[in-house]
């Protein structure tokens, strides 16, 4: 399930994650797995993902065969994005969308954060599109990650010192998140 954060303090973007992965209840620690990162380059941004291990690669995928990343200047072209990504993990991935459980569409079965440039943005399974300010976190540890980072944040903590702290809490914490801990980071533009 993992622990995946977003931080935006004083002219400073981080996105941090812990590198876990899990199938049931085994655990794949990153020193047993080719490619733990849960945060990777697309584009003009980062993208870090959580969930099913296999939405990674697959994301990876449409992104590497016809469907690219745009700068993701707002929700809105984030959206856009998440409607032709739907589309295309449906048709060529065999995407299974879940049951309705009354859910107004289709699950795409992704979550993402999206950093860059332009700012911080959440995509998540039903398409919602939230541009972040402060900090954000998503994942089985997200609940731990929000406390600590909250903390931190009112005790004047820097963006990287923030992220790290959110994630450390959801590896302390959450029984699918564990270490270590990618981080990156870049200046906001003005």
């Amino acid at each position: 399930m993992s622990t995946l954060v977003m931080v935006e303090r004083n002219g400073v973007r981080c996105m941090a994650a812990e590198s876990l992965s899990t199938s049931g209840v085994r655990k794949h620690a990153a020193h047993y797995v080719e490619h733990p990162e849960k945060i990777f380059w697309a584009g003009h941004s980062y993208v870090g993902s959580v969930g099913w291990t296999v939405n990674q690669t697959v994301l990876q995928s449409a992104l590497d065969n016809g469907l690219p990343l745009p700068e993701v200047r707002s929700e809105r072209e984030l959206f856009e994005f998440s409607r032709a990504l739907h589309s295309k993990l449906k048709d060529e991935d065999f995407l299974n969308p879940g049951p309705d459980c009354g859910e107004p569409f289709e699950s795409t079965q992704l979550t993402l954060f999206v950093m860059n440039r332009f700012g911080l943005f959440g995509l998540y399974s039903l398409r919602t599109v939230e541009q972040t300010r402060r900090f954000a976190a998503v994942g089985s540890g997200s609940d731990y990650a929000l406390g600590a980072m909250h903390a931190a944040w009112n005790q004047g903590g820097e963006a990287e010192e923030i992220a790290r702290l959110g994630v450390e809490a959801g590896i302390e914490f959450d029984c699918y998140s564990g270490g270590p801990i990618a981080i990156k980071k870049m200046k906001m533009e003005d």
